[in-house]
């Protein structure tokens, strides 16, 4: 689906009342999921003992409380209470084989029985995980793991800055890079600002500029306006647009923008976080025929292993990130006890090579468009605004549209919220039908299949017939 197609449609949907569920199947609803889930309240009961307002996760559904799961295989998980469910959020994207892929397990099993989970000196696993990710991406000359793709977008900027000798950073409005200072202006609903930024002292968000997405007009003036104020060391983008698609970017935009900030002397940084094993090999900038200074990498590239992360880019990009006192120039100091630890790398290397020799990232992309079809089929069947696409294996679905109302008032922001909090209630009527979908911000792995897909869709036809008539 074009990017303009995916604008008018959001738009249209913005433009319309919120479409309201019926209270009496709502509560049916509840009432259902309390009845399957008594384990899962009462952990969820202990964790607000224990946890800052009962979770330390964004990811899973919360409503009526979050589901403790016990275990996963393939497309499947299965709760505490024994209910399995088709899961499409994947942990946010981390898993792109499918839950506890086995090659994979027997993988770190062998890695744990001959030779150790972690003993921080140097490991020959760190080099062939780094050749793959390196062979992966045709930008990449060499590559820093990190703990986290958060961690990765934080050692970006710092690269940015120590080459260029510039301070400032550009980023575009709703887009997301993580939970540091830098970053948390304006996330996830564009023209929001400072909205979630509380902790953060204003000096901390002064050297972020932010821009509108597909404007080349605002991204030049931004470069001239902070010129003589620090400088643009760089600009850093979602190669898809704002939560990876959510809010698009227009198909010729990177390109064009890349363009203009080599001309002011600035570095272009792809956060494929998401994107970065989901589009095929060579990732979102492969697919869009870009080329980007710096790529931050995450999620997918050990398939939810901890420690994931990772900044790639020319090598002399890259040597200015240093461990040591400083002793050459460019030069940053970026550490980190787990980074590149032998657990990580062992997942990573194994998780990379799978995706690069075999058709997996293929399949997964034809079951993501099998998915999109039937979708938009039942919500034409239904005469409803709502519609579904997918980039790769990422698949979105359209419903309330809170980024699409314009931010002119208070009064339009509460719209904003009441947009997104409903989505909590929509899926909860989802995952009651054994489908786990995160507001329509999914995602599709290399274990799922078309009878996934058909389940998938039934839920969403119970949601479409959960409203009130």
């Amino acid at each position: 689906m074009k990017t303009s197609e995916i604008f008018s449609r959001a738009n249209a949907i913005a433009a319309k009342p919120l479409k309201e569920l019926d209270n009496q199947k709502l509560n049916e609803v509840f009432a259902d999921l309390k009845r399957r889930t008594p384990k899962s309240f009462l952990l969820s009961e202990r964790a607000k003992g224990v946890l800052p307002n009962g979770s330390q996760h964004t990811l899973p559904l919360s409503n009526p409380y979050p589901f403790f799961m016990n275990k996963g295989t393939g497309s499947r998980l299965t709760d505490v209470d024994g209910n399995e469910y088709v899961d499409y959020i994947l942990s946010g994207g981390a898993i792109i084989l499918g839950h506890n892929d086995e090659g994979l397990t027997k993988t770190i099993q062998d890695l744990l029985q001959n030779k150790t989970n972690f003993h921080g000196h140097f490991d020959e696993l760190e080099l062939e995980a780094a050749e793959k990710v390196i062979d992966f991406f045709p930008s990449i000359e060499k590559v820093r793991f990190t703990s986290s793709g958060s961690e990765a977008n934080s050692g970006a900027i710092k690269i940015a800055r120590a080459v260029t000798g510039k301070k400032k950073l550009i980023k575009f409005l709703g887009h997301y890079h993580g939970w540091a200072s830098e970053y948390l202006m304006d996330v996830e609903v564009p023209g929001s600002g400072k909205f979630v930024t509380n902790g953060i002292p204003d000096e901390h968000m002064d050297q972020t500029v932010l821009v509108p997405p597909n404007d080349l007009n605002a991204l030049e003036e931004a470069f001239k306006a902070n010129e003589h104020s620090g400088g643009i060391a760089a600009v850093i983008c979602e190669p898809y647009g704002a939560e990876s698609g959510l809010v698009p970017i227009d198909e010729d935009f990177n390109a064009q923008a890349i363009a203009l900030t080599h001309k002011y002397g600035a570095l272009y940084i792809f956060d494929e976080v998401v994107t970065g094993f989901r589009l095929g090999k060579g990732g979102a900038q492969q697919r869009l025929n870009v080329t980007p200074d710096l790529t931050t990498l995450g999620k997918g590239l050990m398939n939810g292993f901890p420690s994931c992360g990772a900044i790639g880019g020319r090598k002399e990009l890259m040597d200015a990130a240093n461990i040591s006192i400083p002793y050459a120039h460019p030069y940053t100091y970026i550490a980190g006890t787990l980074s590149g630890n032998t657990l990580s790398m062992a997942a990573c290397n194994y998780v990379v090579n799978r995706l690069a020799t075999t058709n997996l990232l293929e399949q997964a992309e034809a079951t993501a468009s099998d998915l999109t079809t039937k979708l938009n089929a039942l919500f034409h069947a239904y005469d409803s605004d709502f519609f579904a696409y997918y980039y790769g294996n990422i698949l979105r679905v359209e419903l309330t549209a809170p980024h699409a109302v314009p931010l002119t008032s208070a009064e339009a922001l509460n719209e904003v919220v009441q947009r997104r909090k409903i989505l909590s209630s929509y899926s909860a009527v989802v995952s009651s039908a054994g489908v786990l979908s995160r507001n329509g911000r999914d995602f599709v792995s290399c274990a799922q299949t078309i009878e996934d897909n058909d389940k998938y869709v039934l839920a969403y036809e119970k949601l479409l017939n959960s409203f009130v008539k």
